[in-house]
Parts: structure tokens; C-alpha cells; sequence
């Protein structure tokens, strides 16, 4: 009892000491009464067996406040509290060492990760994953804070530690194992271990509403990125869910809502950044299949002008669907009972994922209902912006909106149609470029929006082509069905006369002249832009862009 008497005296002295920052005599006296408590805990757990883990817990406390106080390099620190951890570990279950524990771990992978010892701070964080299980099956309530050992009350008289600072630590560990699988370039493990600590988050109700949601939101960006869609689209509606329940409530409090209001602004636009990218990512994955099973078919490419058949393979279409559906992987609990790997079960989102597009885009009416999905988020961010004050944010959004329109028409197969919508994308270019001739700076941006409208030329030329190939074609240029006879015998005959002449009428021939003269004329015109831009010829362009969009 003395050596903890004088055990407590002492740490009331540093305490003290370590308040009094403006003590000049501080880093001295913290020394010495530091030396003198380490010296005092090895006595007490000499002199008395029953006190030699709780000996250990306070001197694992004092390694911790000697690495957070003392001035001394991150490497001496990183060895204080290596030893700690060591020396604590066999009893890590323990009541009197589990959150200490807990603490000196956290701190040090803080500081192993500081010296870019990333591996060895992902083995430790990796091997307190078993004690995590422990934890949760033994009762909460029962650890004690090491700080409140530095007394002479036995250790059934010390209260015990809100079992929420536990759960606090450990979420903080696992986000810290999250940043090392980023940092160690693992995807898969980087996305589960963010989602569980979100999901605790969640639970616990740790930090403000906004902060979560945006950590969500970029997390569900992230998936997008992986081309996992199912799991974009439940993360981007749980952080739409909490950030508009945060706001609608905090309308409530007209003072509080006030000065929060730009704050809240700034995470809607940021959350309909990723929206957008999520649309566009839908529109990717699905272009790209359906051009995958053109390309893989030779007997399609013998009709250019054939429209490619986008539903034809509900079989395909389903295995590609199942795939990007990561929300059906699953996990088993304790209990035997599936549950969603990357879910959050306290929300309801049934309803709103419900409205958001998810499939493959097969059809014009699909394309048509996600483009009306990312064109309202894609309008929310762009009407934030303006030209003069966030110029690269305004052609990022423009440049977006351009795309949008240009996969819309791929999908779209009624010529007209797709010819409206190339119309608009043209208009969205031309505005951008006309804004960029006002700027010096923006020569390189605007050499890029040159080009691609001179791509959006070629493909309406192309468009008007595909139209007037129909219209002769319904003329009767010539019916190789009735008149086959006659255009053999014709070759076999004197006349003069070209085939072209003994089966156009007059008028149909003039009016097919001045459209094939006018599409030349925009031709030429678009090869001269064209060769100042280092592309390829406008016949080259046309068939290898436009064609492929009909």
C-alpha cells in the first residue's frame, strides 16, 4: 500500500506539471518524476504478484504520456511504445490492460505509419483483428482506464471505462487499416475495411451527419471507379439519405440552419459530382459491351449502315448485370443468417435505389432514363458555376454535359432523333468555344473542344448521309427485285446511256446531286479544320466514330 501511495502522489505531481504548460521548470521536473513513477511501478510488481498486471497497464500509460509529452524523435517514440505493446500483448484480454492496449497500439501504427513502415503497422493492426472478436463476445463493461489505476482503491472499487471509448479506438484502428490497404495498393481490402468503419460509425453515431456522408459519398465514388455499381449506387444513397435528413432537420433551427447553409451546399455539389460520374461509368460499361459483341460478330460489319441489335442477348445481358450487382455478395454472421457485405442495415433505401437506373443500358428508353438521372445532377453542379470565377469547374461540367448527349445518340436509333441530339452537343461545344476565344490561356482546351466539335460535325454528316441512303433507297433508285432484267439487258445494249440515267427520273437525280454536292462542300470544310488538328481524314472519322453509333 505505501508503494502505491507514493505511486499516486507522484502521478498527481506530473499531472499537474504536464497542465502547467507555461512552467519553465516543466520539462525537467516531467523527467524526474517520470524516472521515479517507472521505478515505483517495477517495485510494485516485484513486491506484490497479484499487482503485476496492473503494474504493467500504468506503466504502459506512462510509455504513452511520455511519447505524447516528452521531446524526442518519432523513432524514440515508436520504441517507448513498441516495448509497451510487447510487454502487454500476452495480456491483452485482461480488464486492467485491454484499453490501454488498445491506445498504445493505435499510437503506434500512428507513428509507424509517420516513418512509412507501412507493413509493419498493418501486421500489428492484422493481429489485434482476433482480439476485436473477443471483445465483442465478452461483457464491454467490465475494462478499466489505466489512467484510473494511479490510485490506492483496489481494482473492484475502480469504475469502469464507457464501453464506447472502446468501440471509439477500435473504429479509429480499422479506418487506420483501411489508409494502409490504400496505401499498399489493395482495393478490395481498402473498400471493406472503409465500409466497416463507416458502418460502426454509423452505429455509434461518431462525428456530425455531413462528415459521414461524405465519406460515404466518395467511398461509393470509389466503387464507381471499380466499375461495382450495385455497391456506388447504395453508398451514394445512404450519404444522399443522411446529408438531406441532416438538412431538413436542420431547417428547423432557422439560426443553426443559417450558418451552416453554404457548408451544406458545398456537400450537395460535391455529392452530384459523383452522381454524374456514376451515370457516365453506366453509360462506359454499357457502350462498351454492346460494342464488344458488334466487333465480335464478322457478319455485322459487312452492313455499315446497319444499326447494331442491343437486346437481342438477354442472355448475355443478365450474366453482365449479375456481375456489376456486387450488393448480392454476402457474408455470414454468427447466427448463420446472410447478410450484405457492403450494406448499411440501420438505413432504408429500398425506395430510393429503387429509382436510380442500375442495369445495363440495352435500349433507347434505358439510355433515355439514366440520361434524365445524370443530366438533373449534372444541371444542379453546373448551375453552381459560372465562367468567370470557376472557369475549369464550368468546362469540366460543359465537357461532361457534351459526353452525356453523345451517348444518349449512340443508343437512340431513330435517325432524326439522334441527329437532334448531336445538334444539342454541338450547341454545348459552341458555346464552350465561344467563351474560350475570350481567354489566353485556355488554348490547349479549346484546341481540344475544336476538335471534338469537328468530330460532332463528322457525325452529323454521317447522320444526313444514313438519311438520304434511305430516302433514294425508298425512291427506287433501281428494284432489283422487278427490274433486274432490264438492267442486264441494258448493260448488253448500244446505248450510251448509264445505268444511273436509264432508272433515275430527272427530278429524283437532280435532288440527289445537290444533297451529295452540299455534303462534299461540308466535307471539305471539315478535312481543312481537321488537318490543322493532326486527325485523320473526314471519311476515316466518319466511319470510325459515327458509324458505329447507329
Amino acid at each position: 500500500m505505501e508503494t502505491l501511495d507514493r505511486i499516486t502522489t507522484t502521478f498527481e505531481n506530473v499531472r499537474n506539471v504536464i497542465k502547467n504548460k507555461s512552467s519553465m521548470e516543466r520539462l525537467q521536473s516531467l523527467k524526474k518524476d517520470m524516472h521515479t513513477l517507472g521505478m515505483e511501478l517495477v517495485a510494485l510488481g516485484k513486491e506484490n504478484h497479484d499487482q503485476y498486471v496492473r503494474s504493467l497497464a500504468m506503466d504502459a500509460y506512462l510509455s504513452l504520456l511520455s511519447a505524447k509529452t516528452m521531446p524526442c524523435s518519432l523513432v524514440e517514440k515508436k520504441n517507448i511504445l513498441q516495448v509497451a505493446f510487447d510487454k502487454l500483448k500476452p495480456y491483452a484480454i485482461r480488464e486492467e490492460c485491454l484499453f490501454i492496449l488498445l491506445k498504445v497500439q493505435n499510437l503506434l501504427c500512428y507513428y509507424l505509419i509517420q516513418l512509412d513502415q507501412f507493413t509493419q503497422a498493418l501486421n500489428i493492426l492484422k493481429s489485434m483483428e482476433e482480439l476485436y472478436d473477443k471483445i465483442g463476445k465478452s461483457q464491454t463493461d467490465k475494462f478499466l482506464d489505466a489512467e484510473d489505476l494511479f490510485t490506492t482503491e483496489p481494482i473492484a472499487n475502480i469504475k469502469r471505462v464507457n464501453p464506447e471509448k472502446i468501440d471509439k479506438v477500435i473504429t479509429n484502428n480499422v479506418q487506420m487499416q483501411a489508409f494502409l490497404y490504400n496505401k499498399l495498393n489493395c482495393p478490395e481490402k481498402y473498400v471493406l475495411y472503409n465500409h466497416t468503419a463507416l458502418r460502426r460509425q454509423l452505429e455509434m453515431k461518431e462525428g456530425t451527419p455531413q462528415d459521414w456522408a461524405l465519406k460515404t459519398a466518395r467511398l461509393g465514388n470509389y466503387f464507381t471507379y471499380l466499375n461495382q455499381m450495385g455497391n456506388a449506387r447504395h453508398h451514394l444513397c445512404a450519404a444522399y439519405h443522411v446529408l438531406r435528413t441532416c438538412h431538413d432537420n436542420c431547417k428547423l433551427m432557422p439560426e443553426e440552419f443559417v450558418l451552416q447553409k453554404a457548408d451544406f451546399e458545398i456537400h450537395f455539389l460535391e455529392l452530384s459530382h459523383h452522381w454524374v460520374k456514376y451515370g457516365l461509368t453506366l453509360f462506359k460499361l454499357s457502350k462498351k459491351k454492346i460494342l464488344n459483341k458488334y466487333f465480335s460478330e464478322p457478319s455485322c460489319r459487312t452492313d455499315l449502315w446497319k444499326t447494331v441489335e442491343m437486346a437481342d442477348d438477354n442472355h448475355d445481358t443478365k450474366i453482365q448485370e449479375e456481375n456489376l450487382k456486387d450488393l448480392g455478395a454476402e457474408k455470414s454472421k454468427g447466427d448463420g443468417t446472410p447478410e450484405k457485405l457492403f450494406s448499411f442495415p440501420s438505413l432504408d433505401l429500398i425506395e430510393m435505389e429503387s429509382k436510380v437506373p442500375l442495369g445495363l443500358v440495352c435500349t433507347a428508353e434505358d439510355a433515355r432514363k439514366l440520361f434524365a438521372f445524370t443530366h438533373k445532377w449534372l444541371m444542379r453542379a453546373k448551375h453552381y458555376y459560372d465562367f468567370e470565377h470557376h472557369s475549369a469547374q464550368y468546362i469540366s461540367c460543359s465537357l461532361q454535359l457534351a459526353e452525356l448527349y453523345e451517348h444518349l445518340a449512340f443508343f437512340e436509333r431513330n435517325i432524326d432523333n439522334q441527329y437532334s441530339i448531336q445538334k444539342r452537343r454541338a450547341d454545348v461545344l459552341e458555346n464552350l468555344n465561344s467563351l474560350l476565344k475570350t481567354c489566353d490561356n485556355m488554348m490547349s482546351v479549346q484546341i481540344d473542344v475544336i476538335r471534338e466539335l469537328s468530330q460532332v460535325q463528322l457525325e452529323l454528316m454521317a447522320l444526313n448521309l444514313q438519311k438520304l441512303w434511305r430516302q433514294e433507297s425508298q425512291t427506287n433508285i433501281f428494284n432489283l427485285d422487278n427490274d433486274a432484267d432490264s438492267i442486264i439487258n441494258s448493260l448488253d445494249s448500244d446505248s450510251t446511256k448509264t445505268i444511273t440515267e436509264k432508272t433515275l427520273n430527272t427530278s429524283c437525280k437532280n435532288v440527289f446531286l445537290r444533297k451529295m454536292e452540299a455534303t462534299t462542300s461540308l466535307n471539305e470544310k471539315l478535312y481543312r479544320l481537321s488537318g490543322h488538328l493532326g486527325l485523320k481524314t473526314p471519311s476515316q472519322l466518319s466511319f470510325g466514330t459515327g458509324i458505329l453509333k447507329n
